[in-house]
């Protein structure tokens, strides 16, 4: 079935959709303060800290209508200071074309999100992932270095 973002009824079974998808690849829904649209995620096994998210637009039971939005999948990671870091982001899955194919592609970014954590080493010292700066020199994403006491 062809989406349509103007017809409520296609909002709703793409939500279900993709809910279905997400919670069969192992996500879970998760609070995010600040935000409307349901969120899922999944803390990676290997690395401290570090999730693979999935900012779904479903916004009470369905997708938003149409605009300028749409599914975004990254890994992101909690730093020691409290705060958020993403370190890998998929392409945006776009809400077109037939209701069944929206998943699929869903599901085709998810795995490219996940062999990239996969790839990631974690850090001697702390645990959390190791990136690589635009210099190509390996850094620890908690910046362990800095960290007093370390």
């Amino acid at each position: 079935m062809e989406y349509d973002p103007n017809n409520s009824f296609h909002r709703k079974a793409l939500a279900l959709e993709i809910k279905a998808t997400l919670l069969g690849e192992g996500l879970v829904p998760e609070e995010r303060p600040g935000t409307r649209e349901m969120v899922f995620s999944r803390a990676s096994s290997r690395l401290t800290r570090t999730q693979l998210r999935v900012y779904t637009s479903i916004v009470d039971d369905e997708v938003r209508d149409l605009g300028s939005d749409s599914i975004k999948v990254c890994v992101t990671f909690d730093r020691t200071d409290g705060g958020t870091r993403g370190i890998l982001k998929e392409a945006r899955v776009f809400r077109t074309g037939q209701i069944e194919e929206i998943p699929e592609r869903l599901v085709g970014r998810l795995q490219g999100a996940i062999k990239e954590l996969k790839a990631l080493t974690p850090c001697n010292r702390c645990g959390s992932p190791v990136l690589v700066a635009k210099t190509g020199k390996p850094y620890c994403a908690d910046a362990c270095w800095n960290h007093q006491g370390s």
